[in-house]
């Protein structure tokens, strides 16, 4: 919450500064390229289940191990719109993590067990390639609006390393699983022009089935506000909500896994 209201102070501050000719549109309407360059500062929820642990949901690793709940990261987002009614997107960002910690309970996955008063360490990671090509329906004067089709390249894992009971003698193991894949998703968006100044965007994806090693959904949603500052950039923030539940059966993991990153994304922005 901190990060949105100082997020908010710097929209409103923005106001008074750097005029520029006043079209009828905001220029992330009607601009050919638009980018997004900035900070996410998303809360994170990483539950990855591996063997044994798979029929319990699996793991929660910011519960069991102490991981950092909040992160900062960058983000990246482009549009570029061709032809007519055509737009291009993508969205990138990733976020990897570890620490180290004492169990105060016995923690079974991948088929070992990490022993309570044991000092193990624990790490997740996770990016998103994001790309998406849809049509403009969009005929009403301020806004803009279409649906498409995108895919998302996905790139999970996670790791625990420690000490372990094996007939009565204690040895030190190191349990990793990673898994990637290409998921197609369809989607939409909308966009509406207040102001020369000011723009709501909304953007969604959404993806149900079974692809090669994932048996499961994702839902990845954007909304948000842009002030212009000047003709060819602004500033803006918007809240990012990323959603992935799935079964993985691949040579390297044999589970689930279960993720939510939520939380505003600060940003600079650049039309042209």
């Amino acid at each position: 919450m901190k990060s949105l209201r100082a997020v908010a102070m710097i929209l409103l501050a923005a106001a008074p500064f750097a005029a520029f000719a006043q079209d009828d549109l905001h220029p992330s309407i009607e601009s050919k390229y638009l980018l997004h360059v900035g900070v996410f500062f998303p809360e994170r929820t990483v539950n990855l289940g591996a063997g044994a642990s798979a029929p319990d949901g699996g793991v929660d690793f910011g519960t069991k191990f102490g991981l950092n709940r909040t992160d900062q990261l960058f983000e990246v987002d482009l549009t570029w719109r061709f032809g007519d009614k055509w737009a291009l997107a993508a969205q990138h960002f990733r976020l990897s993590g570890g620490r180290e910690s004492v169990l105060e309970e016995d923690v079974e996955w991948n088929g070992v067990v990490f022993r309570s008063g044991s000092t193990v360490e624990a790490s997740t990671r996770f990016s998103v390639y994001r790309v998406f090509i849809g049509r403009s329906f969009g005929n009403g004067e301020r806004s803009d609006y279409g649906v498409g089709v995108g895919l998302h390249w996905l790139e999970v894992g996670g790791a625990i390393s420690g000490n372990i009971l094996i007939n009565n003698d204690v040895a030190f193991t190191r349990e990793a699983v990673t898994a990637e894949a290409p998921l197609p998703n369809i989607g939409g968006w909308y966009s509406y022009s207040f102001s020369p100044r000011w723009a709501f965007n909304a953007r969604g994806d959404w993806f149900s089935a079974s692809i090669d090693e994932y048996d499961g959904s994702l839902v990845n949603l954007q909304i948000g506000v842009n002030y212009a500052w000047f003709r060819n950039g602004g500033i803006g923030v918007a809240y990012n909500y990323l959603k992935f539940d799935a079964g993985v059966d691949s040579a390297t993991w044999n589970g689930n896994v279960d993720l939510v990153y939520e939380g505003p994304f600060a940003f600079v922005s650049f039309y042209w």
